[in-house]
C-alpha cells in the first residue's frame, strides 16, 4: 500500500466525524469549515471511485491558508486540518 492510502485508511473513518464538528464549533466564526467539510466528502466519493481529488486539496488549501491552524481552533480543528494536510502532502507525492 501507499503511503496516501496508509493515510485513508487511518484519518478518513474520523475526518468524516472532526470536519462536520468544526462546522459547528467553528462555522460562525470560520465560514469556510462548511466548504472544507464538503470538499472532504468529494474527496472521499472521488477516492473510493479512484478519481483524481488534486483540485479538492488545492481548494482546501487556498481556504485554510496552507492548513493554518486559527488561533481560536480547538483540539479537534487542529487535528482536522493536520491530518488534512499529511493527507495533501502525501497524494501530492504519489502525483
Amino acid at each position: 500500500m501507499s503511503r496516501y492510502s496508509d493515510l485513508q485508511e487511518e484519518y478518513f473513518p474520523n475526518l468524516e466525524t472532526y470536519t462536520l464538528a468544526i462546522t459547528r464549533a467553528h462555522g460562525k466564526n470560520h465560514p469556510e469549515t462548511f466548504k472544507v467539510h464538503e470538499l472532504f466528502n468529494k474527496i472521499e466519493a472521488k477516492s473510493q471511485a479512484k478519481e483524481d481529488v488534486s483540485s479538492e486539496y488545492q481548494e482546501i488549501r487556498k481556504l485554510t491558508d496552507n492548513y493554518k491552524i486559527p488561533t481560536d481552533a480547538c483540539p479537534t480543528m487542529e487535528k482536522t486540518y493536520n491530518f488534512l494536510s499529511e493527507l495533501d502532502q502525501a497524494y501530492s507525492t504519489e502525483k
